[in-house]
């Protein structure tokens, strides 16, 4: 209904100017004498089309000039979002021994690095060096059932997972409002689905947490099936929003800092000390 609603308003203007041609063609070159056998209903009817038109420029005037105005600030949510969505990408890769180099955030290093540390020494025989995204989903997998029979990896995942939905919970109570004032209904059913990501990494945590290891061997879990299809399923949903976001961020609409330096008028510094 809200879609239709918004579809009615943007063409409101067109269906003014519309019905406003349609009446001056009744009365030329058409010539409807109801005109001048009703004059009070022709003064109400032409009374009425004159407010609808002018109702329906002013309405365009004022959308136009509050997207204008909230461009920016669109732009600036969609690159938090685009990072966020990003760093929680970089930290489920180095939680299972992935690690490019790239550090993260103090907050998500602080518990990140316990895990990532653990990963490479458990994976230390692993020859050459593994980039994101080379890894399929078995591989992953057999990952899994080694790291999570790990106590300190376990607990540095929990940690790492809070986190990063932390950061969520932040930029969704931010940007949520912005996206309803500008009537963005894409950009607004998308923070929902931030808000699926949420629940997808309180899932995971709480399979993280109800697993019992046994023996060093976590893949004999009941619980382990569904941890490892959450941990799968949480990293495509957030290369799929990363993709999103990135698109949306629009970058070649950036503007462009003036060069301060080149521009400067030539001539003596007026902050040079005389000597």
């Amino acid at each position: 209904m809200h879609h239709l609603t918004r579809t009615l308003r943007a063409g409101l203007p067109y269906i003014a100017v519309s019905v406003a041609v349609g009446l001056a063609a009744s009365d030329w070159p058409l010539g409807w004498r109801a005109w001048v056998e009703h004059p009070y209903v022709t003064a109400f009817v032409g009374g009425a089309a004159l407010l609808f038109v002018a109702g329906a420029v002013v309405d365009s005037h004022f959308r136009r000039r509050e997207a204008h105005r909230w461009h920016g600030l669109g732009f600036v949510a969609a690159g938090e979002f685009a990072s966020i969505q990003y760093d929680t990408g970089i930290a489920m890769a180095a939680l299972i021994g992935i690690d490019d180099g790239y550090r993260l955030r103090s907050d998500v290093e602080f518990h990140l690095a316990v895990s990532r540390d653990r990963a490479a020494e458990l994976f230390a025989g692993n020859s050459g060096v593994i980039e994101r995204g080379e890894l399929d989903d078995e591989s992953v997998t057999s990952r899994l059932a080694v790291l999570i029979a790990d106590d300190a990896w376990r607990r540095g995942c929990s940690q790492t997972l809070r986190v990063a939905r932390g950061h969520l919970v932040d930029a969704v109570s931010r940007w949520t409002g912005t996206f309803a004032i500008l009537n963005d209904d894409e950009q607004f059913n998308r923070v929902a689905r931030t808000v699926t990501i949420m629940d997808l990494i309180t899932a995971l945590h709480m399979s993280l947490v109800a697993i019992r290891p046994s023996h060093e061997r976590a893949d004999t879990d009941s619980g382990f099936a569904t941890f490892v299809t959450q941990w799968l399923t949480l990293l495509h949903s957030v290369n799929t929003e990363l993709d999103f976001w990135n698109a949306r961020r629009r970058v070649h609409a950036r503007v462009e800092l003036p060069a301060f330096l080149d521009e400067r008028q030539s001539g003596p510094d007026p902050l040079a000390v005389e000597r």
